[in-house]
C-alpha cells in the first residue's frame, strides 16, 4: 500500500553516515519511523515538512540497530551506472491519502493488508514515464490527481 506521509523530523542515523531516520505523519494516531539512505542526495531542510510516498505495508527491518517501518519512493536514472535519487514528493495530497493505480479504488480492508517483503515490492515494476509515476502502465494517484517527478521523467522507481 502506498500512503502519503509528511516528514516531521529528520535525524542523522548514529551508526550510518549515509542514513537518515525520518519520523513521519502518516495520518495515523502514532508517528511512523523509517530509515532511508538518501543523505548524499538531500539535506535535512530539503526534506523537513515535505509529503512523500511511503510503502506503508513493507515488512519492518532493522538498519544498523534502528527499526524502519516502511520505505519512501524515489525515482532514479536508468541510463547511468551512478547512484541517482529523486525522492517522489506528493504536495498535492494530504498525509494519510492512500494512492492507487488509475481506475482502481482503495480496498475497504486496506488497513488489514499483509506485509510485503522489499524484494517482492521491487518486482512490482514501478517506473516513471513522461514525468508520471506508473504501476503496470497506469498512473498512481487519488481523486483525479497523480504523482509526478521533475528530474527522472523516464526512469525506475525504487
Amino acid at each position: 500500500m502506498l500512503k502519503v506521509s509528511k516528514i516531521e523530523k529528520v535525524e542523522q542515523h548514529p551508526g550510518g553516515e549515509f542514513l537518515y531516520i525520518l519520523t513521519l505523519n502518516t495520518g495515523d494516531e502514532e508517528p511512523r519511523q523509517i530509515v532511508s539512505s538518501i543523505v548524499k542526495f538531500y539535506k535535512p531542510e530539503e526534506l523537513l515538512g515535505k509529503n512523500i510516498v511511503l510503502v506503508y505495508n513493507l515488512k519492518p527491518a532493522n538498519f544498523r540497530g534502528v527499526r524502519s517501518n516502511g520505505m519512501l519512493l524515489a525515482a532514479s536514472n536508468p541510463n547511468t551506472n551512478e547512484d541517482t535519487c529523486e525522492v517522489i514528493f506528493a504536495p498535492q495530497f494530504q498525509p494519510g491519502t492512500i494512492l492507487e493505480p488509475e481506475g482502481q479504488s482503495v480496498p475497504e480492508d486496506a488497513a488489514e493488508m499483509c506485509f510485503i517483503k522489499a524484494d517482492k515490492f521491487a518486482e512490482m515494476g514501478l517506473c516513471t514515464k513522461e514525468g508520471f509515476v506508473l504501476l503496470d502502465g497506469k498512473k498512481i494517484g487519488a481523486d483525479g490527481k497523480f504523482l509526478s517527478v521533475e528530474k527522472y521523467k523516464d526512469g525506475k522507481v525504487k
